[in-house]
């Protein structure tokens, strides 16, 4: 069975109404019907030093942890690839557990304009 889980600082931090959207968009997953890993975009926003963050949740189906240290990290839209980078990361996500991460792209790292349209996040 699937089951929803906050990293530590997350957990002390995560304001409620970004929680409750969190637990809403994870209740509305089709759990039943995937495999390793699953990536899904819950915003996208620029800080203040025009990085581009992709903030989703991580759905790791295996039956063992899932690592986001050693990954490529790939954000695209129907245009292409925005942003790519080797993931900087050493969260690990449990078995059948799902996490909520933001990946945080270096400005350097864009390549094109992100247009808001629906984007994914690939990690490999």
């Amino acid at each position: 069975l699937q089951k929803l889980e906050f990293e530590s600082a997350w957990d002390r931090t995560l304001a409620l109404p970004d929680r409750l959207k969190i637990e809403q968009v994870f209740s509305e997953l089709d759990h039943e019907q995937n495999e390793g890993q699953q990536s899904v975009i819950l915003k996208t926003a620029f800080n203040h030093k025009n990085d581009f963050l992709v903030t989703v949740l991580v759905n790791n189906y295996a039956k063992q942890p899932f690592s986001l240290a050693e990954k490529n990290v790939v954000y695209k839209e129907k245009a292409g690839t925005i942003s790519e980078m080797d993931s900087p990361y050493t969260l690990k996500v449990p078995a059948h557990t799902s996490m909520p991460w933001t990946f945080i792209f270096p400005a350097a790292s864009i390549k094109k304009e992100p247009s808001g349209a629906s984007g994914e996040l690939i990690l490999i």
